[in-house]
């Protein structure tokens, strides 16, 4: 009977692995964290470095990747105990509104011009909480 008993408890904590219900350690999460807010700076940057030739849709597809970058920094953060990401989801949120607001038949240069503050807030956030946790590049 209770080599049935470890059968099913290994069974469960294999199973519990392949979920994914095993926490990364700190270590682990902070080292995903600096590497998903690397990922933030170059959507933000390449967002950001439109051609001439852009138009407002390419930004939004470009803040779509930002967007994506995002949510993989507020999963990782969640996986970091004591950390708020308060003013960096608040930048990101004040910049999405702002390329929402874009007018479609501005120019890239026009478009960029005026959501560079709102792209530099998140830049400012993302190389803030980068600096918290020592990451190696910001």
């Amino acid at each position: 009977m209770r080599k049935i008993g470890g059968i099913v408890a290994l069974v469960l904590v294999l199973a519990c692995v392949g979920a994914g219900c095993v926490q990364p350690s700190e270590q682990e999460a902070g080292a995903q964290l600096c590497q998903d807010l690397g990922d933030l700076r170059a959507a933000l940057e390449s967002m950001e470095n439109t051609s001439l030739r852009s138009t407002v849709g390419d930004i939004r597809e470009g803040r779509d990747q930002v967007q994506s970058a995002m949510d993989n920094v507020r999963e990782s953060a969640s996986q970091v105990a004591n950390l708020r990401i308060d003013d960096l989801n608040a930048a990101y949120e004040n910049l999405n509104q702002a390329v929402e607001n874009l007018p479609d038949e501005a120019t890239a240069v026009e478009a960029i011009q005026t959501i560079r503050p709102q792209i530099q807030a998140v830049r400012d956030e993302q190389r803030n909480l980068s600096a918290d946790l020592n990451c190696t590049t910001q």
